[in-house]
């Protein structure tokens, strides 16, 4: 049952193989979008500058006028359309990438879970052979795309929303009306990236539950090995207060996990049974999964205080609060329950 230094090398070559599928994703999204903005900029500056310019010096339009000059409303019908246009790429890519995600996680199980026992035992012969059900992997690609459609309908109406009230918000107009209809603009892209921002959380996301469910398949056909998984957080400057108390943590096979939050890049590791459970007298190394607490207190304060932020880390010096306070679940409409950094509000209030 020990996770051993080559159970942890493995791990992290997983993750650096998803993590290159997420990358690829994020940067693609990301030069789509700002093609898209690079189209539609020359269109959105003369159809803001046109609305100053017609009214009285030094005055911004009122909302009737903003959402009923032509220009305008050809601009926005442009963004939508680019909005639209960009959905469909996330929905064309993220179920294949998903899809790649979930290969890495599915193989990877068998190196993972060999690499806790002993060379040429018993156990270890029979992991080495299992083979998994053909459509297993095609069903996690479709529950991804299917995931997909679901979350992203809403993206294109709501960042043309945010982008027609930052037109109606307006912005003071002095002298120089195109120096104002840069600012305008500029206010707008911002509107409109804010779809790239939910389309990369949503790709992020889904591809890493793809992975991670593939892993659960993976580790459910050794189960008779298998005492359950640990919660497998990266502990660098990045990761936050709720991975840190879960890292370590080890829950059954049927326990679905690790509910990460959205982004999240925890890992489920499988942890075999003891050696003398599965009937192998040999001495057992001991288990090197790295103490989340023992790894944040040896921290410089300063990396302390970015992960934890000074109301939290001061609480938990204090004893105000304990480690496992960090975490709390949270239920989000449309998506599972996940872990999240308790809110210092809520922190505050349990003191």
């Amino acid at each position: 049952m020990a996770i051993t230094r080559e159970t942890l090398r493995l791990v992290r070559e997983m993750r650096t193989a998803v993590d290159r599928i997420v990358d690829q994703i994020t940067r693609g999204l990301t030069a789509s979008w700002v093609a898209a903005w690079d189209d539609l900029l020359p269109a959105w500056f003369e159809a803001v500058l046109e609305l100053i310019t017609t009214t009285p010096p030094g005055v911004w339009p009122g909302r009737a006028q903003v959402l009923r000059a032509h220009r305008i409303q050809l601009a926005v019908e442009q963004a939508a359309q680019s909005l639209r246009n960009l959905v469909d790429t996330v929905r064309r890519q993220v179920p294949e990438a998903a899809r790649q995600a979930a290969d890495i996680g599915y193989t990877g199980q068998r190196d993972i879970i060999l690499s806790q026992l002993p060379y040429g035992s018993t156990a270890a012969f029979a992991v080495r052979y299992r083979r998994h059900l053909p459509d297993a992997i095609d069903a996690i690609v479709r529950r991804t795309a299917e995931q997909v459609t679901a979350v992203t309908w809403p993206l294109e109406p709501d960042a043309t929303e945010a982008m027609k009230r930052e037109l109606i918000r307006g912005v003071v107009v002095g002298d120089n009306p195109r120096e104002a209809a840069r600012l305008m603009v500029r206010r707008v892209e911002g509107r409109f990236n804010g779809g790239l921002a939910r389309a990369v959380n949503i790709a992020r996301t889904e591809i890493l539950d793809a992975h991670r469910q593939a892993a659960t398949i993976g580790q459910e056909e050794h189960a008779d090995v298998l005492e359950g998984w640990v919660w497998t957080a990266r502990l660098d400057t990045r990761v936050c207060a709720s991975c840190l108390v879960k890292h370590g943590t080890v829950y059954p096979l049927s326990m679905p996990g690790p509910l990460d939050h959205q982004s999240g890049r925890c890992a489920r590791t499988p942890k075999t049974k003891s050696w003398r459970e599965l009937g192998i007298d040999l001495p057992e190394p001991e288990d090197v999964i790295p103490d989340a607490r023992e790894w944040f207190n040896a921290l410089p304060r300063e990396d302390k205080l970015a992960i934890l932020g000074p109301t939290r880390l001061k609480l938990l010096e204090d004893g105000e609060i304990t480690w496992e306070d960090l975490s709390t679940m949270r239920t989000t409409s449309g998506w599972r329950p996940s872990y999240v950094v308790t809110p210092v509000g809520d922190l505050v209030a349990r003191r």
